[in-house]
């Protein structure tokens, strides 16, 4: 089905909205943009970080508007955990991951943690003690960094906020390799943990070493057989476009993965960003070509397709099993729950899940509703340790930062997390947002379709070749309109801030 044929009224309504994008700024912000290195959305989604800024009201007043509309809503809640605490690399933070982070303090740094953790917990029992848990996941951080008598304390935390923790549910826990053994796994097995997401990056042990890791590659197999031994799930996280990796590097990453019996493979693009080490120009020379980076995309899903793999986001792949083990594999629900926390069902709009973030860095995102005045936001507490614990030591929530939503906020938060599907239901759009979508992006889908980079249903945008591998260019062009708005009024504010010192 042809684009344009589809896309009625879609230039009239152009030519009166200036939050619509023309055909001419789509095709100058791919041109320019698609030559750039990329910076993946996935991380926290619609608006970055960058944007947040200091809440308008008081989380408490936030968190009884958020308990008001719970009153009258069935959704699940997928709970976050944060871990601030890493093994100390040189380079810094692996080299790569823009995830905020505190070197390792041994024992008595993490009895502290944990201590100052149980109290935010208690912060939050009046207001989220009633919530119907979706999933569960440990983050971080390094959260295998625990210790084997750690997990069941940690898990009791959740058991007592909500009053029980559901039998059929994923709960998940971070690690590295080298930090996984068998008495580790059983203590978080025990715990009430039922998979385990390791973070790999690199199985060329000549590669690793620019992370500043010290892993091998008999730590990852041990770990998956001790995880399969004890019928915890598990999945790895494994990084294309590494300094010096060539096709050959990537490709026997995989098939090694693929030979150990790994069922669910994290496959993502390195995201060169920030102030990382890879990020530098010293380290960017080393890194394999944009063009190189897309091939290996193509080549990937290649190989895993070939391998039994289905493709489940852009960089997410699961081993197609027969009905009786999926269940034992797991369904991987933290990370999936959210792609459509918003539906439609029946003629009724449902709000179908929330993430609740309790302990550093951790972020709350709550959707309270899609009509105009409806209030929703997305705040992170501290990613300063010691800013996080003297908050929580004075009786206070440890937010440092966040964002509150409009009307089109909201939809561009939908749209992100549809995307990395890569699909968007563009019915389901219209019965939830009353907006056609294609209407109001008629001119990206129109260019997106002269390169082939879409194909379009009765009711999908599907996203294909280059338009996969270019889904972050692809968000932040849907969303640049909207964030050309938030950066002129931080201007504004700066601006306001100026005046009042003066």
């Amino acid at each position: 089905m042809s684009v344009s044929e589809t896309i009625t009224g879609a230039k009239s309504t152009q030519s009166t909205d200036s939050s619509i994008h023309s055909a001419s700024e789509v095709k100058s912000f791919i041109d320019r943009e698609s030559v750039r290195r990329q910076s993946n959305k996935v991380l926290h989604g619609h608006p970055s970080p960058m944007y947040w800024k200091q809440l308008p009201e008081s989380v408490e007043t936030l968190l009884e508007k958020r308990l008001d509309f719970a009153k009258h809503q069935d959704f699940g809640v997928n709970l976050y955990v944060g871990t601030p605490f890493c093994l100390k690399t040189k380079p810094a933070r692996c080299g790569f991951c823009l995830f905020p982070s505190e070197d390792y303090r041994g024992n008595a740094g993490v009895e502290d943690y944990i201590d100052i953790l149980q109290k935010e917990f208690d912060f939050y029992k009046p207001y989220y003690g009633n919530d119907k848990l979706s999933s569960i996941y440990f983050g971080g951080g390094t959260p295998n960094l625990y210790h084997p008598e750690h997990y069941g304390r940690l898990m009791s935390f959740v058991d007592q906020l909500y009053g029980g923790i559901p039998d059929n549910i994923e709960i998940t826990l971070e690690g590295i390799p080298q930090l996984f053994n068998e008495e580790k796994l059983t203590a978080i097995k025990n715990a009430g943990f039922n998979r385990i997401s390791m973070g790999v990056q690199q199985l060329n042990e000549q590669l690793v070493k620019y992370s500043g890791r010290k892993q091998n590659n008999m730590q990852v197999f041990r770990a998956l057989e001790i995880s399969q031994k004890l019928d915890l799930a598990s999945s790895i996280d494994l990084i294309y476009g590494w300094p010096e990796q060539t096709m050959e590097d990537m490709l026997n990453d995989l098939k090694v993965a693929v030979e150990a019996g790994v069922h669910h493979l994290t496959h993502y693009e390195l995201n060169v960003a920030g102030r990382s080490d890879f990020a530098s120009r010293q380290k960017r020379a080393l890194l394999p070509s944009i063009q190189t980076n897309i091939e290996m995309y193509h080549r990937a899903n290649d190989y895993l397709r070939s391998q039994g793999f289905e493709q489940v986001t852009v960089y997410d792949w699961k081993k197609i099993e027969s009905s009786t083990q999926k269940e034992r594999l797991g369904r991987y629900d933290y990370e999936h729950n959210m792609h459509h926390f918003v539906d439609h069902d029946e003629g009724a709009v449902n709000h179908t899940q929330q993430v609740c973030g309790i302990g550093f860095a951790a972020v709350n995102f709550h959707v309270n509703g899609v009509a105009a005045d409806d209030e929703s936001w997305i705040y992170m507490n501290h990613t300063s340790l010691e800013k996080y614990a003297k908050k929580v030591s004075e009786g206070r929530f440890p937010v440092e930062r966040g964002f509150k939503y409009n009307h089109r906020d909201v939809k561009l938060a939908w749209l992100f997390q549809s995307m990395q599907t890569m699909k968007i239901n563009h019915l389901d759009y219209r019965k939830i947002f009353n907006e056609n979508l294609l209407e109001r992006y008629g001119a990206v889908w129109e260019e997106l379709d002269k390169r082939n980079w879409i194909r379009l249903s009765e009711a999908h945008v599907e996203f294909v070749g280059e338009g996969q591998y270019y889904m972050p260019m692809l968000q932040a062009l849907i969303a640049s309109k909207r964030l050309a708005e938030i950066r002129a009024a931080k201007k504004d504010d700066l601006a306001s801030i100026a005046v009042s010192i003066e």
